[in-house]
């Protein structure tokens, strides 16, 4: 049997690499480009700097649903957008809350 690590929800620590949080940061580096933003642009947009949006599109920060909320404005999309691409990855990884599994 897998050892699982259980973790409150949220508790991500930052030597953590989530599937989610890289497979979002790689639709938002597609969707930037493909509008035509650059990094200092969707960071202006969003009230970041252009290394925070490098960090966000190399999935080395977490994606809260407000910054999903907020991308999805700034780069003209559903929420769908975001969320079909991650529910296989729900399913198979699964969600760890307040340490059970």
């Amino acid at each position: 049997m897998r050892k699982t690590d259980c973790r409150p929800a949220g508790s991500i620590s930052l030597n953590d690499k989530s599937p989610a949080d890289a497979l979002l940061g790689k639709l938002m580096r597609e969707r930037r480009k493909h509008i035509g933003f650059s990094r200092k642009g969707l960071g202006a947009q969003l009230g970041l700097s252009k290394a925070e949006i490098r960090r966000y599109e190399a999935g080395e920060l977490h994606f809260g649903m407000d910054m999903v909320a907020l991308l999805r404005l700034a780069l003209k999309v559903r929420i769908g957008f975001f969320a079909d691409p991650i529910s296989p990855i729900v399913r198979k990884v699964g969600v760890v809350r307040n340490g059970q599994n």
